[in-house]
């Protein structure tokens, strides 16, 4: 005798077949989901296991999606009778908000919630992004810019001029952002800036590192998570997005460069060669301070909620201890992979108990790490001349984004499946 839930579950699948309305409200729902998950910045295997899940609840049989950051396709149904739907998107940033609304809203979904009361909730999600305002967001380029070049091994003196070049990227990044025709050129226009300035600010006397501000400031815009994912993602043999995503990061860096190249060309031959100071990157407690700023800024410029704050500081501030304490312990490569596997697991603990996205613990996590830095620098020397040590500096861009993908997945091995499974409260309770 077949229980009420199996034959529940056959009659909707055999409704997906014969297109029956039931049937098209939630393909029509999937569809809405996908296009608004994948504009939050969702990885290719978190959007896969999301929208399998919603799949299965509805009773929709053998779901596939292929998601890349400008085409997005679904199918359903066994082959005969397969129906598939395909839609244009454009790449955007994490949106750390609306990944934790969506991730609620499944949750809700899974627990039983109306699917009308979903549609209605998918649109406000669309509708009414978290927005702030715009002498927060300038507070916060500063912020980050101030607090992340302790790390990079400034001193006081570059965590003021970070502070300062770090306001002036964070104007054109305002700018820039109104359309969609001027927000391609935000990374070099936003290089020529923080170049520029940095220069500017070391020839009046202020004994600043051009180069620590400079990438102080743009550390933002360093595209660290994107080449993060897109190495996970190679890595996990979703080769498709991977490739996708690892062309944008390079791009990206080479407009950075490009924009870098042409202010320091500029600064150059106005006020002649600045002088550069030697960062000195040992570990102290100021580290642990920077990390709670950058956390602080990460809430604002990744459009986090308020409430987040706490929960992206004690990311970094722990990126930045496993990565001191990894360093220490097993050398520089081993280190960023020690933080990765913290990042991940501490993220998956916290998912699992409070049933949100990991997102919002690792993506500040993996950006205080700066894998966007060492491509950033290596790139940056092969502009110059520097052929042999950039070539160099570029092989350790990928090792280092290896590292982190790799800590980012072990961690998901290592912890048990009901911390990183979606899935109904009745189900994550069993």
């Amino acid at each position: 005798m077949r229980s009420p839930e199996a034959t529940e579950t056959e009659s909707t699948r055999e409704s997906v077949e014969r297109g029956a309305p039931e049937a098209s409200g939630a393909v029509d729902f999937l569809l809405r989901f996908t296009e608004v998950a994948q504009a939050s910045g969702y990885p290719t295997d978190d959007l896969e296991e999301r929208v399998g899940a919603l799949a299965g609840h509805f009773g929709l049989i053998a779901p596939q999606i292929s998601a890349t950051p400008t085409i997005v396709e679904l199918s359903f149904g066994s082959l005969p009778a397969q129906r598939s739907y395909t839609f244009r998107v454009r790449p955007r940033a994490v949106d750390l908000d609306a990944i934790a609304r969506l991730d609620q809203l499944v949750n809700d979904v899974l627990d039983g919630a109306e699917p009308g009361d979903a549609l209605a909730r998918l649109a406000e999600i669309r509708d009414r992004p978290l927005e702030r305002l715009w002498f927060e967001r300038l507070a916060a380029y500063a912020l980050a810019g101030a607090a992340v070049t302790p790390v990079l091994g400034g001193g006081w003196r570059d965590v003021v001029a970070g502070a300062v070049v770090g306001l002036v990227v964070g104007g054109i990044a305002l700018a820039a952002g109104r359309a969609a025709r001027t927000e391609v050129m935000l990374a070099p226009l936003a290089a020529v800036g923080a170049s520029f300035c940095a220069a500017v600010i070391a020839d009046l006397g202020l004994r600043t590192s051009p180069d620590v501000v400079t990438l102080a400031a743009l550390v933002t815009l360093l595209p660290g998570m994107a080449l993060t994912i897109g190495m996970r993602e190679l890595a996990t043999q979703h080769l498709q997005s991977g490739v996708a995503n690892t062309a944008m990061a390079l791009v990206q860096l080479l407009g950075l460069v490009f924009g870098v190249g042409v202010g320091r060309s500029v600064a150059v031959s106005w006020f002649g060669l600045p002088k550069q100071g030697l960062p000195d990157t040992a570990f102290t407690g100021t580290h642990v301070l920077a990390a709670i700023g950058a956390g602080l800024a990460f809430t604002v410029t990744l459009r986090a909620q308020s409430r987040a704050a706490p929960v992206m500081c004690a990311a970094t501030v722990l990126a930045v201890l496993a990565n001191a304490a990894g360093k220490t312990l097993f050398g520089a490569p081993a280190g960023v992979f020690v933080a990765a596997l913290a990042i991940g697991t501490v993220g998956g603990l916290i998912s699992g108990a409070l049933r949100r996205s990991p997102l919002v613990f690792i993506v500040p996590g993996v950006l205080i790490l700066v894998p966007g830095s060492a491509g950033f620098n290596s790139l940056l020397k092969l502009l110059t001349g520097q052929t042999i040590s950039g070539l160099d500096a570029g092989f350790n861009t990928f090792v280092t984004a290896m590292s982190i993908a790799y800590g980012l997945m072990l961690s998901t091995v290592i912890l048990p499946r009901r911390f990183t499974k979606i899935g109904s409260r009745g189900a994550a309770s069993a």
